[in-house]
């Protein structure tokens, strides 16, 4: 692939540069917006979209963001487009991925979510064509890429202040632009504990993901150092190194540790053995920089995290900054003595063909070799212990591989419910729990991939899968058939695309809006200078040429509207929430005024219809209008018509029935919930405990009552399903507790007690009785387990004693229990 010598090269067919010489004020006025938008959207969480209230109003502000850089762009293509070449194609092609998601806009199991993932995916396509578009002349690519150096570099040096212990400083300088903790007065999980101790994720407040974000900054920033003929250039990005190599361990990510050589081989793959060599050797002096420094770096965070010392913070600053400064200037001697040396003596060999094998081949071995040494012998203990904890675990039978398999098979069993167009955007979150094999709580796929086929079914999978494979096969042909300088420019995109995607197979890092826009801006970029086929006949039809500006202006306006409109419901809802929240109103139409204006804005939201829900739910507690009630059910019903699997919505339904006293709908209600959330214990306690209550009414014995054989079929699923735990693999964690309460205990055990099984009943029972008999529900099952063994000629002494000596009356009930019918 390194091979200059494949095929003449030819002029690029630029015969749709949309960037004029003589840059215009639109021009300027679109990369202005573009450059203020990349520095402004890692600052909140990286605009991560958690699909909910809280994380959804930063995502509706790029939203308008985006829609003012897509109308400016519209109206630029309106200048200058016509369909001339295949690139052109591309930018018709990337909006195939938000109509998937408009598609699955129609069986979706969250319209909210989903409403919110067409736009998200708009966002995705139109920086897919500024990228396209707006690197393809020198000033304008270095534009974009000094943007996200600037961007990128910033976030590393802004994850590093908060391990040093100087958050509130960050704070104090940036709270106008960042937001801030009030509880802590720092940025929230810059830093953050898990069961592996402090692992440092910057703005991403995710480690995983921000270990991704490192991969592709750390090759993409070592690219631009062995292209590079200026000093001061050589010198920044090799100052850069160790930072991000340090900051990378910190994460302590094991996925991307492993992640970390495959996206160094493809990167070594694609280039000359002379700069392979050089590559090689910069990643390799500042690892071995970074790692002189990293216990004591690492000791110096845990340390000043817990009690901050400042000259603990300034040791580690001085050591962080003195080794980057040490390495600049030796890797820029290496560089610029070394690297022409190197290309001289080698640029025969470069003209072999598979020259460019024998490198990444080498770097094999000597991988193999120090993973071996780091991990089988003692020279593990020059790691951090929390390192060398992380990288000893990694195999394929730690938990997090395990998890990761089970969420996989669980998202493939819902495709196979919705296989053609997918559940819509959102529908894992929404879903999971329906299709889990056991109770974890995991509101992401843990992949990419994954997650976008159960959004949009097969249908919309092939279409992401057929465009990265144009894209990629379009990049790398016209990059083998390139001499080395026209391939420079736009390989920095390729590095942070490759690496991004590659990472996002195994975790969620698209659910990022910033990452995803990261993403495909970069796929657009790389793409912008590559050699493509003219389309002669096509470029000439004016309902191509003025049809496709006239899409993104379109777009950018109904973007534009939706992102005011959900800012204004979102402050309206919050201003509600807040009032509730503080108490610092009881005025019910005073409060529900705003929340009522943002229904009115995006009727069926889940957050909002349950916040009034609630409201209106406890005026009728109090005053008991019929009218308050009613408009709660209504109100419930149209937005769970949109939101079937809203659980939060399901709870205040039940509450509906409970008001009401309407328990025949209360339990058929949550008999058919149990089909959704089949691991969760709330809704079998609720339902063994109406059908224990409706069987005692109708009496009989369990093989003719109706309600007993409906409560003892649950206590049998709950059997079966703490059966399925039991098989899981001991590395594999259990996730939310599920296990046989009291309630369910004393139910299913008066059952069996009422039904003349007395062995069963005290089988059932016993395991649920706990010393001390402080609560009513213990007393009560200490009674019908006593009452059980009575029946069977036996005692428990040890449970009478206990429970005569808290009430002797105790006797009298016990007595009451065995003589009854």
């Amino acid at each position: 692939m390194s091979n200059p010598a494949y095929g003449k090269k030819k002029t690029p067919s630029n015969s749709t540069i949309i960037v004029p010489r003589d840059q215009s004020v639109l021009y300027w006025l679109l990369m202005g917006i573009t450059v203020l938008f990349l520095l402004w959207a890692p600052l909140w969480a990286a605009l991560f979209n958690g699909q909910q209230f809280d994380f959804e109003r930063p995502i509706y502000q790029s939203i308008r963001w985006v829609a003012v850089i897509m109308l400016l762009l519209g109206i630029y293509l309106f200048k200058s487009w016509k369909l001339s070449d295949t690139k052109d194609g591309f930018a018709l092609l990337i909006l195939a991925l938000p109509l998937t998601y408009l598609i699955s806009l129609i069986p979706a199991a969250s319209h909210y979510q989903a409403l919110n993932m067409v736009y998200i995916y708009l966002m995705y396509a139109a920086f897919f064509i500024v990228g396209l578009y707006f690197t393809r002349e020198k000033l304008g690519n270095s534009i974009i890429r000094i943007t996200l150096l600037t961007s990128t570099y910033l976030t590393v040096f802004f994850g590093l202040f908060h391990w040093f212990g100087n958050g509130k400083f960050i704070a104090k300088v940036f709270g106008w632009l960042i937001p801030i903790n009030p509880a802590t007065g720092v940025y929230l999980d810059a830093v953050m504990t898990d069961s592996n101790g402090l692992r440092l994720t910057s703005f991403f407040q995710y480690a995983n993901t921000y270990a991704a974000f490192l991969i592709a900054i750390l090759f993409a920033g070592t690219f631009l150092v062995v292209k590079s003929r200026k000093w001061y250039v050589t010198a920044m990005h090799t100052f850069m190194l160790v930072p991000i190599i340090l900051s990378f361990f910190l994460t302590l990510s094991r996925a991307a540790y492993v992640i970390l050589p495959v996206v160094f081989l493809i990167v070594v793959l694609c280039l000359k053995p002379y700069r392979q060599i050089m590559y090689t050797i910069h990643i390799a002096l500042a690892f071995i920089a970074s790692m002189a420094i990293l216990n004591k770096v690492t000791d110096i965070g845990i340390s000043v995290n817990g009690q901050f010392v400042g000259s603990e913070s300034l040791k580690g600053w001085m050591l962080t900054l003195g080794v980057s400064l040490g390495l600049a200037i030796i890797a820029t001697a290496v560089q610029h003595f070394l690297g022409p040396w190197l290309e001289s003596k080698l640029s025969g060999f470069g003209q072999r063909k598979g020259s460019s094998w024998y490198m990444p081949a080498v770097a094999v071995v000597l991988g193999v070799i120090m993973v071996f040494v780091f991990i089988g012998t003692s020279a593990k203990n020059l790691l951090p212990e929390n390192v060398k904890i992380r990288l000893e675990n990694i195999n394929f039978q730690q938990h997090s591989v395990l998890e990761r398999g089970t969420f996989y098979k669980d998202a493939l069993k819902l495709v196979g419910d919705y296989p053609v167009f997918g559940a819509g955007g959102g529908a894992w979150y929404s879903m999971y729990e329906k299709y889990q094999h056991n109770p974890y709580t995991s509101r992401q796929a843990h992949s990419f991939f994954f997650q976008n086929i159960v959004e949009v079914g097969i249908f919309g999978f092939l279409v992401l899968i057929a465009l990265l494979m144009i894209f990629f096969f379009s990049y790398l042909r016209n990059y083998a058939k390139s001499e080395e300088k026209d391939r420079d420019d736009h390989f920095y995109y390729f590095i942070i695309a490759i690496a991004l995607l590659i990472h996002s197979i195994l975790d969620f890092d698209v659910s990022y809006v910033y990452i995803g826009i990261l993403l495909f801006l970069c796929l657009g970029a790389m793409l912008s200078n590559t050699e493509t086929k003219e389309l002669t006949k096509l470029n000439k039809v004016q309902a191509i040429k003025w049809g496709f500006p006239s899409v993104v202006t379109l777009l950018a306006i109904v973007m534009f509207i939706f992102a005011q409109t959900s800012l204004s419901a979102n402050a309206s809802f919050k201003k509600s929430r807040d009032m509730v929240l503080t108490q610092s109103s009881k005025d019910f139409n005073e409060i529900v005024t705003p929340i009522n204006k943002a229904l009115s804005l995006r009727a069926n939201h889940p957050d909002y219809a349950q916040l009034k829900v609630q409201l209106l739910q406890s005026i009728y507690s109090q005053n008991q209008h019929q009218q308050f009630y009613d408009e709660a059910q209504t109100l419930l019903d149209k937005t769970r018509a949109k939101e079937p699997y809203s659980f939060a919505l399901m709870s205040l339904q039940m509450k509906q029935f409970e008001l009401s006293n309407n328990k025949v709908e209360e339990l058929k209600f949550i008999e058919e919930q149990l089909q959704n959330y089949p691991w969760n214990m709330s809704l079998y306690d609720n339902a063994i405990q109406l059908n224990t209550e409706f069987g005692n009414a109708q009496g009989g014995e369990l093989s003719s009552n109706t309600y007993y054989t409906a409560a003892i079929a649950a206590y049998d699923k709950i059997l079966a399903q703490k059966q399925v735990i039991a098989s899981l693999p001991k590395e594999q964690l259990q996730g939310r507790p599920f296990d046989i309460t009291p309630r369910i205990s004393l139910n299913v055990g008066q059952i069996f007690f009422k039904s003349g099984d007395f062995t069963k009943s005290a089988e059932v029972i016993k395991p649920s009785l706990t010393e001390g008999f402080a609560d009513d529900i213990n007393r009560e099952l200490a009674r019908w387990y006593l009452a059980s063994l009575q029946k069977q000629g036996t005692t428990d002494q040890a449970v009478w004693d206990a429970l005569i000596a808290i009430d002797p009356n105790e006797k009298q009930l016990i007595d009451t229990i065995v003589n009854s019918k």
